[in-house]
């Protein structure tokens, strides 16, 4: 075997390997965010759609280990094939299913406002975390029959009123999701850079090993 071709054939497995490691991690990131949200709409489809693919591309790549190892033409060009079509996958559930982030925000503080309607506290760490106060803002307590907790103030001083937050959570957690979204685009595109560049070295393996076999029947 040549140089050039061991060479790919180390690229081809260490990137296989790298994106059997983003199938398992998208995977488990999805689970979790289903266990955490587990009322919510916002993101119960499209994570979904992530486990599913987590999934495939964690079999693909497996398979295309194998591949890498055998040194098989025929599994490398499969394997380049289907990883391709998950790819694409990838990119239509990015346009077509993005995470509604501010869908989700308003989901997060409604469930917990319900439940500070019953039990004093739920809305305390989003208020803390925040600096937010109520639902939709402070007057949201005494139009519910209660008085605003020291978690609407800074440094929990409620004996300082201009240290009142004025901002609901709703808005705030909305604000803090959306401006996670970016990390989320980077995040998404390098591993669909990352699998781009597996598809291609995949190829190129397949290519050599063909061109590799004519110059064997020609001697």
């Amino acid at each position: 075997m040549s140089c050039g071709t061991k060479t790919l054939k180390i690229s081809s497995f260490i990137l296989d390997f790298l994106c059997c490691v983003f199938g398992a991690l998208s995977i488990a990131a999805c689970s979790y965010a289903l266990i955490v949200f587990s009322k919510s709409s916002a993101i119960r489809i499209p994570c979904i759609l992530g486990i599913v693919l987590g999934v495939l591309i964690f079999g693909s790549t497996i398979f295309g280990c194998i591949a890498a190892l055998r040194e098989s033409i025929r599994l490398s060009w499969i394997y380049a094939a289907i990883l391709l079509a998950l790819i694409m996958a990838q990119i239509t559930v990015m346009f077509a299913q993005p995470i509604n982030f501010e869908l989700l925000a308003n989901e997060t503080i409604s469930n917990a406002w319900q439940n500070q309607l019953f039990k004093n506290g739920s809305m305390s760490y989003y208020e803390i975390k925040y600096h937010c106060c109520g639902k939709t803002g402070p007057l949201n307590y005494p139009d519910s029959g209660m008085r605003i907790p020291a978690s609407c103030y800074l440094n929990q001083n409620s004996t300082i009123a201009p240290d009142l937050f004025t901002e609901g959570c709703n808005k705030r957690l909305a604000a803090a999701f959306v401006k996670g979204t970016s990390y989320e685009r980077i995040s998404d595109w390098t591993v669909v850079g990352i699998e781009l560049l597996t598809v291609i070295i995949s190829g190129l393996f397949a290519i050599t090993l063909q061109n590799a076999e004519r110059r064997r029947l020609y001697r």
